[in-house]
């Protein structure tokens, strides 16, 4: 063997053992019975033994006949295992593979999970018994007693995540959901995605499941932690708010997460005489409302319209009424003066 063997092993059917006798070595293979044979000694049943005490019972054997120095038993070849991979991985079937295969092997053998696998509440079915396995905690924390061993026909079964588990990550160009794993930040998700790649994406909009809309860059969160439900845009362009009104400079300013709108507008040099700071409003996703500008929270794309004084209108109105008018005396004296 070119490893060691795990104690727990289980002889069968299509081992190999090595037998060292006093003229030579003997190989001798366990038959579809579970028993082996040694020329001269007889036969002894081995099958479902653990390693240990099949080498005992085939070393009983031979003593029979040979002084213990001068004989020696050990296993050469393990027979090939047949375990069955279901649910949500990306090549699901039956596999034979070599013994002493642990669990996390054969995932790979099966190119791994999909998306949305809940690898939470993995089951494993061996024999009448079925044992739930956390994968998360051998993937996160490294516990080592969820990577087991697998036997012969056993049988993995990998459950879908509900769509109360997840998190989406999306792009312009792509979209991915995948399970929620709870303690998992925001790097370790991106790391491990399949089809969404952060490439230039700077910012991310992040909708938590109460409808709360957050802005970051996504280089200052990747150790932040996200609720089930919540979904994440990536975005490779800066974001800006648009300010509009009783402004000095009109136009956008880029999005600071940290601002209100009292602070772009008066970034944006807000003309205090003529601009009302008591009726500013946001228009965002085609709606318009009234907003508190030194509190409510302010978006990426958020257009902010500071309006003019209640005075400042009475009196262009005044001034066009009074324009009108004097346009409408003048017509009226060059008519009479026509006559």
């Amino acid at each position: 063997m070119e490893g060691a063997i795990d104690s727990s092993y289980i002889v069968g059917p299509g081992d190999y053992f090595e037998i060292l006798l006093p003229k030579g070595m003997d190989v001798v293979q366990v038959s579809p019975e579970g028993s082996v044979s040694v020329l001269g000694c007889g036969i002894v049943k081995v099958d479902s033994l653990p390693l240990s005490q099949a080498k005992a019972a085939i070393m009983g054997l031979l003593l029979t006949k040979y002084e213990e120095r001068f004989v020696q038993v050990q296993i050469v070849k393990m027979r090939r295992v047949h375990v069955s991979v279901l649910g949500a991985v990306n090549a699901p079937g039956f596999r034979a593979i070599d013994p002493q295969t642990r669990l996390s092997t054969m995932i790979g053998y099966v190119n791994g999970f999909k998306p949305l696998a809940d690898k939470k509440n993995m089951k494993l079915i061996r024999n009448k018994d079925t044992l739930s396995i956390d994968f998360t905690k051998y993937e996160m924390e490294g516990v080592d007693s969820i990577n087991v061993l697998l036997e012969n026909n056993d049988v993995v079964f990998v459950p879908y995540a509900t769509s109360n588990q997840t998190i989406t990550i999306s792009t312009l160009k792509a979209s991915e959901t995948i399970s929620h794993v709870e303690g998992r930040t925001f790097g370790e998700y991106l790391d491990n995605m399949k089809t969404i790649a952060i490439g230039d994406n700077r910012w991310t909009k992040v909708t938590t499941p109460d409808g709360k809309v957050e802005t970051y860059e996504i280089a200052k969160i990747r150790d932040k932690v996200f609720e089930p439900r919540t979904k994440i845009e990536l975005w490779n362009r800066d974001p800006f708010v648009y300010v509009g009104g009783a402004v000095a400079a009109v136009g956008r300013a880029l999005y600071n997460p940290d601002f209100h709108a009292i602070d772009y507008i008066a970034a944006s040099g807000v003309t205090i005489i003529t601009g009302s700071w008591k009726r500013v409003s946001v228009i965002r996703d085609g709606k318009s409302f009234s907003i508190d500008p030194f509190h409510d929270e302010i978006l990426p794309g958020d257009y902010i319209e500071i309006p003019r004084t209640i005075y400042e209108a009475v009196k262009d109105v005044t001034l066009f009424l009074a324009s009108l008018l004097s346009v409408f005396s003048t017509a009226i004296v060059i008519y009479q003066f026509g006559k």
